[in-house]
């Protein structure tokens, strides 16, 4: 078997969570001995049969529709966070098209696929769900101590952390609110993918701090992670967004949102906030609880484990298999 991931190629500019999964699939397909590649426009591996695919961002379709003229089979993973309240922002036609020529479409949730295949009008039996992962690794370091970033005021002794890419959907100018309301402090983490948004932001250095991006795992990653109060992320819609899951594995509370398909992964936690509606007070209130009483967010830990890349990657690997 040999599998060639693809994406759009400005894709990472501004990696995220799409760009870290093609990475861990690539990481843990080698170590399971599979023969996978990156496309390389200057290098193509014109002999792989089996293409996977990530995004539906414009100028997709004409990579995919070549794939599928040259007899490849197309696996599309569709980094999509779409409802029926945010269609209007989409071109459902082309990205439905894109999505038909696909011979499997892979999906991070249930609720993905049943959006999906509710907003496109796709049959059910083209998904295949394959859940989001984080490195078993990182669950070493749950009881680990490192020090603070000097980055960070020396004086802010609890903090809350988000790290995500700067824009609309994850919902930071509504955070910020909250945490000046609840007199906290927070660090944002991310590169910036809208650069009006982030500059509409009121980032004070006082009870806000713009650290920047962190190379994912790194020595600051970690820092970061293990001296926060809490991780908040209440993105308008969130599928379920990989840096809380890695918060998780760490045992950080966590505050995310409850649209989406975050219930399927972190199960029955009291820390879900609704970012759709979007009231501050609501989310300042939750914040104050969870610092006071950090088990409101604390995901059950055999819950947690069932998402290490190493599990993961047994379903992918199966959705593969199918084609060949």
């Amino acid at each position: 078997m040999e599998i060639s991931l693809a994406t759009y190629p400005w894709a990472y500019f501004t990696p995220g969570g799409g760009e870290i999964q093609i990475e861990m699939l690539y990481k843990y397909l080698k170590k399971r001995g599979i023969n996978v590649n990156k496309f390389d426009s200057w290098d193509p591996k014109v002999k792989t049969k089996i293409y996977h695919f990530f995004s539906c961002m414009g100028g997709s379709i004409d990579f995919c529709n070549f794939l599928k003229s040259s007899d490849k089979k197309l696996i599309i993973s569709s980094s999509l966070w779409i409802t029926k309240d945010t269609v209007q922002n989409y071109d459902i036609g082309r990205i439905k098209s894109q999505l038909l020529i696909a011979d499997l479409i892979v999906v991070n949730s249930e609720k993905e696929k049943d959006l999906l295949s509710d907003i496109f009008e796709i049959d059910k039996a083209k998904f295949r769900v394959v859940y989001n992962g984080f490195e078993p690794d990182l669950l070493k370091y749950r009881d680990k101590k490192f020090n603070k970033s000097h980055k960070i005021p020396v004086d802010w002794k609890d903090y809350i952390l988000c790290i995500a890419n700067i824009e609309t959907r994850k919902n930071q100018h509504l955070l910020i609110e909250a945490t000046k309301l609840s007199k906290k402090k927070l660090v944002l983490v991310g590169h910036i993918r809208e650069k009006d948004y982030f500059n509409s932001l009121e980032i004070d250095n006082d009870s806000v701090f713009y650290y920047g991006s962190v190379d994912n795992h790194s020595s600051e990653f970690f820092s970061l992670l293990l001296n926060a109060k809490c991780f908040v992320l209440p993105s308008t819609l969130e599928t379920p967004g990989l840096a809380a899951l890695e918060a998780a594995s760490l045992g950080i509370p966590i505050i995310v949102t409850s649209e989406g398909c975050a219930k399927e992964y972190f199960g029955g936690i009291d820390s879900y906030y609704d970012g759709k509606r979007g009231d501050v007070k609501e989310l300042s209130e939750l914040i104050t609880k969870v610092f006071l009483n950090p088990m409101l967010g604390s995901v059950n830990f055999n819950q947690i484990k069932k998402f290490t890349w190493s599990k993961c990657i047994e379903n992918q690997i199966l959705v593969y298999e199918e084609l060949i």
